[in-house]
This record gives structure tokens, C-alpha cells and sequence, in this order.
């Protein structure tokens, strides 16, 4: 029984991480040939927010399905969609704040090092101490740090993927909490990979 349940929550791990770089890729792509992306994102988020909401008081099909499936289970008691509302929150964000190429770095390093970085959390032994996250190791920062070097790699030069890439993971393994809740990384780390590509343009 304990062996079945550790599989199943393997594989609604590794369902999210799927749906999540999916998400990522078609938000990218949109940016790239779309040209309204940030309108359609906006409605995307308010329509995501409502069914998030009603999906408390009815089962809207396909939504409660995915929600049953593949949602972290205190999310899906508490805040239902709650990663993919503030992935396309946090994606929204940058695309008004920065220019194009920042905007696609950093969703670029949300999409692949966030993911990967979950995924790898149980490899190597070496874990975070508060205020970092104990449930993170150095190995698996340190992938998710490349994995956004080499994504953000298409869209800004190496030394801006780079920074951009490690002070965003490093920000991911953070705890930071705001009215006892954890600001979600899906929102954290587009924004913390934005400033510091546009800074890094500026100073360097």
C-alpha cells in the first residue's frame, strides 16, 4: 500500500512538471508569434481565478479532473490551480515590466531549471538549513541552475543567463511567506530572473 502511494505521488509529480514546461513552451511561443499574448494571458488568468474558485462548489469537467490528477494536494484543498494561476501571473508580470527578450529569458528559466530542480530534489544528500528549503539539495539547485542557463541561452547573451538563472533558483530555494502563505515560486522566479537581466544590462 505504502509502495503504491509512493508511485502515485511519483507520477502526479512528474504530470505536473510535463503540464508545466507544456504551459511554459506555448506561453514562449505565443510571445514569439502572437502578438496580443499579453490580453490573452490576462483573460486566461481572470477565467483561471474564477474556475479555481467554483471548482470548490461544482465539478467543472476536465478542470476537476485535472485538478484531481495532478494538483499538490494542499493546493487542491486550499487554492485549487494555484501554480498554474500564478505561472501565468508571473508570466503576465514580466511581459509588462521588461522588454521581449527578458521577458522570454526569464519565463524560458521558469519553464525548464524550476521543474527540473523539483524533479532532482531527491538526488544527493546535501540539503538546504532554514531559511533555505529542506526539501532541496545542492545537486538539484545546481541542475536547475544550468537547465536555465542553457534555456534562457536563446533569448539573452551567456553572462546575462547566467546571473539570471542563479540568483533565481536561489531565490527559489528560498522560504519567503506573506500572511502566513508561501509566495509561490511559479510567481517569484520570472520576476527575480527579469530584474536581474535588466540590471545586468544596465551595469555591465
Amino acid at each position: 500500500m505504502k509502495g503504491d502511494l509512493v508511485i502515485n505521488m511519483n507520477e502526479k509529480k512528474f504530470g505536473r512538471t510535463l503540464i508545466h514546461i507544456f504551459v511554459g513552451i506555448i506561453i514562449i511561443l505565443l510571445i514569439i508569434y502572437y502578438e496580443n499574448t499579453r490580453w490573452l494571458l490576462f483573460y486566461l488568468l481572470i477565467i483561471s481565478i474564477l474556475l479555481s474558485f467554483l471548482s470548490y462548489f461544482v465539478r467543472i469537467p476536465v478542470v476537476n479532473w485535472l485538478l484531481d490528477e495532478f494538483e499538490i494536494e494542499r493546493h487542491r484543498k486550499t487554492f485549487p490551480g494555484k501554480s498554474f494561476i500564478f505561472m501565468i501571473a508571473g508570466s503576465l508580470l514580466v511581459i509588462k515590466l521588461f522588454s521581449q527578450d527578458i521577458a522570454l529569458a526569464s519565463i524560458a528559466i521558469l519553464t525548464f531549471a524550476d521543474p527540473i530542480s523539483h524533479l532532482a530534489s531527491k538526488i544527493g544528500k546535501i540539503k538546504y538549513k532554514k531559511p533555505f528549503n529542506e526539501n532541496k539539495t545542492i545537486f538539484s539547485t545546481i541542475l536547475g541552475i544550468i537547465a536555465g542557463i542553457i534555456a534562457s541561452l536563446f533569448f539573452v547573451d551567456l553572462r546575462y543567463a547566467i546571473i539570471a538563472s542563479i540568483l533565481a533558483m536561489l531565490s527559489e530555494a528560498l522560504i519567503i511567506k506573506i500572511w502566513e502563505d508561501y509566495i509561490d515560486d511559479n510567481y517569484l522566479i520570472p520576476l527575480v530572473a527579469g530584474t536581474a537581466i535588466f540590471l545586468a544590462q544596465k551595469i555591465m
